[in-house]
């Protein structure tokens, strides 16, 4: 599917508008429009696909579906743990004490230092992780992969020591 920009959009428009012209000036339009889909690599299906995701967007005013929101939420996920596996290992290897590999602290460890820290989080939305976390981490809930990777980037980066 074609992402169509703006510039196409008001081109495509144009065209569109001309078409309720009588005779040899609409045929003349509906030619021009195809010539400039062909040349632009633009389908029906795309305007179609297009003209239905602007419907969305203007119904939806704004608001997401719960599964949108917890596709937001992995990919957050997924780019604090690369962050904060980056961050660690650029660490580790610039330390002078470091033999190539990093010590994380215990989770616990980790989540009461970030828990000590509110105002230096970025958003709510990290504080209320950091909150959840520590709770569940003092209860002696064990953390999967992903949200100790959210963690341990969160922790390297307010200066957490590894």
């Amino acid at each position: 599917m074609a992402d169509l920009s703006p510039k196409q959009k008001k081109r495509i428009a144009q065209f569109l508008r001309l078409l309720s012209s009588k005779g040899g000036e609409r045929r003349n339009a509906y030619t021009a429009l195809e010539r400039f889909m062909q040349s632009e690599s633009i389908t029906w299906s795309d305007i179609g696909n297009e003209l239905e995701l602007e419907k969305r967007n203007a119904d939806s005013e704004g608001k997401y579906t719960e599964i949108e929101l917890q596709q937001f939420g992995q990919e957050r996920l997924a780019e604090g743990v690369e962050k904060g596996i980056k961050i660690g290992v650029a660490q580790a290897q610039t330390s002078a004490r470091s033999n190539g590999h990093m010590t994380l602290p215990e989770p616990v460890q980790m989540a009461e230092y970030c828990y000590q820290r509110p105002n230096q989080l970025k958003d709510d939305a990290q504080r209320k992780f950091i909150d959840e976390t520590y709770t569940r981490l003092l209860r002696g809930t064990n953390l999967y992969r992903g949200p100790l990777g959210y963690l341990a980037s969160i922790y390297i980066k307010l200066g957490g020591k590894i």
